[in-house]
């Protein structure tokens, strides 16, 4: 119940000031909200929305979201529900599992979760699958560490439905149990994603449609090129909170191992793969690694002085928030087909 009002009263406090236009406005929910609406289907969304994007672009959005957001009705309100109803859920879940494996102070880590990383009070705030997709991925480790694979799987797929690196949860599957043939059933993570790609073929004639949905896979052949300002999605030499972010994020995996192989390993599967994302957008890209760390640093989260210092960087953290909720939006003239059945 703590989890729960804490999500949804520090969400209001965002919205508030803001106004829902602002909150619904912010990105990537508006192109989620095309994606639900049109199915990637190129003559509809042509015809009923005005964005400067190719068609192309909308497969870059993977359809589980979409899916939940029609599920409570199609509009931008319910794509923000489905966000608060997986965050409660994400932040219960890490509770339990910390709980269930004396992991630290289980309330304090769900609380930190919920605050303590660049971008997380935004992103939990408005249109956004990221928080759906840490739910998946915090279960999908927590049954394949209890050995139950056909969990595993199948809640890795769904993380594999709602964003494309649900797919890294297999290698790290496969490198956590040394290649043990028992855990055959994780094969349905890379099935969803084979899946996701009918989607594509049946909706656009496309099968690597989200191969083909422009500039929107950052990864590169090198590490570290996000500090190259001439690419595309950088443009910019202000990155010294990558820097940290690298930092704080191998320190978290490096301790994580010394706790449980299974988080360890996705954290370094996906830590390895973050170096070689060329993004501006480094601290949403890495939202995925946080319970990882949550878990490597659990103990020092217990420290006196590290709680005064998160209960005051509340006060930043909020103007943060407000200031970037208030400015990265997309501009919607016409709302009619947001709202339209």
């Amino acid at each position: 119940m703590v989890l729960a009002l804490v999500a949804v009263f520090s969400a209001l406090a965002l919205w508030i000031p803001v106004g829902m236009v602002k909150v619904y406005e912010n990105f990537d929910g508006p192109y989620y909200l095309v994606v639900a609406k049109s199915w990637y289907n190129k003559d509809f969304i042509r015809s009923h929305f005005s964005f400067p994007l190719p068609l192309e672009y909308y497969p870059a959005h993977f359809p589980l979201y979409p899916a939940l957001i029609n599920l409570l009705g199609g509009t931008p309100l319910a794509a923000i529900a489905v966000n608060i109803i997986a965050t409660i859920a994400g932040a219960v879940v890490i509770y339990q599992v910390f709980k269930e494996f004396k992991w630290g102070n289980p309330l304090l880590v769900a609380l930190v979760w919920l605050f303590a990383w660049p971008r997380m009070w935004v992103v939990r705030s408005v249109g956004s699958p990221e928080t759906l997709f840490v739910l998946w991925v915090v279960l999908a480790l927590y049954f394949f560490g209890k050995k139950r694979y056909w969990l595993a799987g199948l809640i890795g797929a769904l993380a594999t439905l709602t964003k494309s690196p649900g797919i890294l949860l297999f290698p790290a599957f496969l490198l956590a149990s040394k290649f043990d043939r028992k855990i055959w059933p994780i094969l349905l993570i890379p099935l969803a994603l084979i899946g996701v790609f009918g989607i594509y073929y049946l909706r656009t004639g496309d099968f690597w449609a989200y191969f083909h949905s422009g500039d929107n896979i950052h990864l590169q052949v090198l590490p570290f090129k996000v500090f190259d300002s001439d690419q595309p999605w950088v443009g910019n030499w202000w990155l010294e909170d990558v820097l940290w972010i690298y930092l704080i994020g191998g320190i978290g995996v490096f301790k994580a191992f010394k706790k449980n192989k299974v988080w360890g390993w996705w954290g370094a599967v996906f830590y390895t793969t973050i170096l070689f994302v060329s993004h501006r957008d480094m601290a949403r890209y890495s939202l995925p690694l946080v319970p990882v760390i949550l878990l490597g640093l659990s103990d020092v989260l217990e420290k006196k002085e590290v709680k005064w210092a998160l209960l005051f960087l509340l006060i930043p953290m909020y103007f943060y928030s407000l200031n970037f909720l208030a400015h990265n939006t997309v501009a919607i003239s016409d709302w009619g087909p947001f709202f339209s059945k």
